[in-house]
């Protein structure tokens, strides 16, 4: 019980970067057979609309008619935007997928019967396996909910007229619909986080480190970002002395230290070899003793194998939601990175900070608390 709490939390909690997922796809050259797939799949609505509008039983009454025109216009101009325009951006995305709804319920709700209404839970479906696969599981509830909503006001005539069938098959479709999205989305998170993570340390990897602090970046807050690059000293003598898997030992346990020193909150990520990155939410000062407490913990000793470690520290003071993105996250690494070389550059087994360059280089020597 408290293991699926806990995983709905981390589901709940799951934050997506719609960027991140449409870039992505791009890498792959798959984008625009996705754009076209879906534009595709928008015109089922107006079809059906156009469909039961010359059908017997399509519906009664110039209003019900007007109404169903004006969604198959709005249907069209749909599917045109994603066969003909660019992919959206995060936010014309939620728009189209909530114009979609919207529409699917409409032209269910227009018409009697059970076929279309059935058709268009399949649709909402749909829908929400795009929402499980590029937007966050808020969202997705917010989808959810109305699927919900759409099957019951689709359901209620269907039990009142005695066609027991035909509302069981709606309510089918409605389990669908509000089941199987949740369920592919928390799929997604599992893999996605195991893509992004480092299968020796099971800390973030490169990407993972690229995909979250983007993210994380973008949240408000009242202190600055800093940014340390964490690499160990002379760590291929180690590897040359004692063999890659006592190398590989080092590394796990420098990877558990980062984790235990790094005040909660931080994002720790191994980024390749013997290089680690940790970013923190806190004043320069205050960071810059979190750094050397990291080069404390790296260095201390277990059995015949010891190790140091180099640390670049930069901030930035990215404090308003949404002005931080991928490049000037790498921007900041690299800074830090370049802080972390001069370190070396040293001797090594110290931290360098710096803002903007070398001009402003401080040094914390060993035994700096």
């Amino acid at each position: 019980m408290r293991v699926g709490l806990r995983l709905l939390r981390q589901w709940w909690h799951d934050e997506v970067d719609y960027r991140w997922v449409v870039t992505a796809i791009a890498s792959r050259s798959a984008l625009g057979v996705l754009k076209t797939a879906i534009g595709l799949c928008g015109l089922a609505a107006p079809l059906i609309a156009v469909l039961t509008l010359f059908s017997s039983t399509g519906p009664d009454g110039t209003a019900a008619r007007a109404v169903m025109w004006s969604l198959v216009v709005l249907g069209a101009v749909w599917s045109a935007r994603w066969l003909a325009g660019p992919w959206p951006g995060e936010t014309e995305s939620l728009v189209l997928i909530a114009v979609a709804d919207v529409c699917v319920t409409a032209v269910c709700v227009l018409n009697p019967g059970y076929a279309v209404p059935s058709v268009g839970m399949m649709m909402l479906l749909i829908t929400g396996v795009y929402l499980s696969a590029f937007h966050g599981p808020k969202t997705l509830v917010v989808h959810t909910v109305w699927a919900l909503f759409s099957a019951m006001l689709l359901s209620v005539p269907l039990f009142r007229g005695g066609d027991l069938a035909a509302a069981v098959i709606m309510l089918v479709g409605m389990t669908a619909a509000v089941i199987v999205p949740p369920g592919l989305q928390f799929c997604y998170g599992v893999l996605r986080s195991e893509m992004l993570s480092d299968p020796l340390t099971t800390l973030l990897s490169r990407r993972g480190l690229e995909y979250h602090s983007a993210i994380w970046f973008a949240r408000p807050a009242s202190a600055p970002a800093c940014v340390m690059v964490i690499d160990l000293d002379r760590f291929k003598a180690v590897n040359d002395t004692f063999g890659h898997c006592s190398g590989d030992e080092v590394l796990v346990r420098t990877a558990a230290r980062l984790r235990r020193v790094s005040p909660a909150g931080s994002i720790v990520s191994r980024c390749g070899g013997e290089e680690f990155v940790v970013i923190v939410r806190l004043p320069l000062g205050a960071a810059a003793i979190v750094a050397d407490r990291l080069r404390c913990a790296v260095a201390e000793p277990v059995g015949a194998i010891s190790v140091t470690a180099s640390i670049g520290l930069a901030a930035v003071d990215v404090r308003v939601a949404g002005t931080c993105g991928h490049q000037l996250v790498r921007e900041i690494i690299g800074s830090a990175d370049g802080a972390m070389y001069r370190a070396k550059q040293r001797g090594g087994n110290t931290v360098v900070i710096s803002d903007s360059g070398a001009a402003t280089d401080i040094e914390l020597v060993p035994g700096h608390t």
